[in-house]
């Protein structure tokens, strides 16, 4: 029939040549149909791993990403805290402020402190599963999030910020109130240390939410398309009806090589450098 269309010339009836060019041509998409089939199969690799160690790689990025969140509420919060802790130390730093005045914005300071403490420790997350509380705060270590179905890990930094960010327990004078916004003998002031930390915290934390979307992204895609693949697998040998043809399994297996194609890409932008990101790519290998 393809080369009736080619010459323009369409017979009422098939001839015995026809028929043997239809056959031919049939072959040859079924053929072509099974290789892209195959090819598809072999790039994407599901069988590999099975959909199981996917979603296990899209949990423990997204626990990880849950964790950078709890964090960055937190710090949004601190930061905030610490306008105001240096509102009042100014206030408190006027020698000539009466006493009542002066215990008023004692207790306010000590308020503020506390509110801190509280903050940092709710940075702390322990995600659906229960287990054990990541503080990339306030944690003596670092915390690892697996990155792909081979076990490969990158690590989620702590702050190891001190639980009052070495803020004093009280301003007992306006000299104290002035130690705590100048510092002392040419020293840094605990306030700005403060500052500080929390500033880098909250830096360094956008980074690596920008990094564990992308990733989680990614694996959530890679999570998707083995699974659908598995149950198209598993229902077949499963199940009595008729199993789907080449061409349905090839088109599955064509859109998540697509899908593979376009999040390799993306991950190729987080950097070379990065641990993670190289470890990530390997889910497309």
């Amino acid at each position: 029939m393809i080369n009736n269309v080619t010459s323009g010339y369409i017979p009422s009836t098939p001839t015995a040549n026809t028929a043997t060019t239809q056959a031919s041509a049939s072959a040859s998409t079924s053929s072509s149909t099974a290789s892209t089939s195959k090819k598809a199969e072999l790039e994407f690799s599901p069988g590999r791993n099975s959909a199981k160690d996917y979603s296990a790689v899209q949990q423990s990025l997204a626990k990880g990403k849950g964790a950078v969140e709890s964090a960055q509420a937190a710090t949004t919060d601190i930061k905030d805290s610490l306008v105001k802790v240096r509102e009042v130390a100014t206030k408190l730093a006027d020698d000539s402020l009466a006493a009542p005045q002066r215990e008023k914005l004692q207790k306010e300071y000590a308020s503020l402190r506390s509110g801190i403490e509280k903050s940092l420790e709710s940075a702390s997350y322990k995600g659906a599963d229960g287990g054990k509380g990541v503080n990339l705060l306030t944690d003596k270590d670092a915390t690892k999030v697996t990155t792909n179905s081979y076990g490969s890990q990158s690590e989620l930094s702590s702050s190891k910020l001190d639980k009052s960010l070495g803020l004093p327990e009280k301003i007992g004078s306006a000299a104290d109130a002035k130690a705590l916004l100048n510092g002392k003998e040419g020293k840094t002031s605990a306030l700005a240390s403060a500052e500080k930390s929390v500033n880098e915290s909250s830096e360094r934390l956008a980074k690596e939410d920008k990094k564990l979307k992308a990733q989680l992204e990614t694996a959530t895609a890679v999570s998707k398309a083995a699974s659908s693949l598995e149950a198209e697998r598993t229902g077949g040998r499963n199940s009595s009806r008729t199993a789907p043809d080449e061409e349905s399994r090839a088109a599955l297996l064509k859109q998540a090589d697509e899908t593979r194609q376009q999040l390799k890409q993306q991950t190729l932008g987080l950097g070379n450098k990065d641990q993670g990101a190289r470890s990530l790519l390997s889910l497309f290998s």
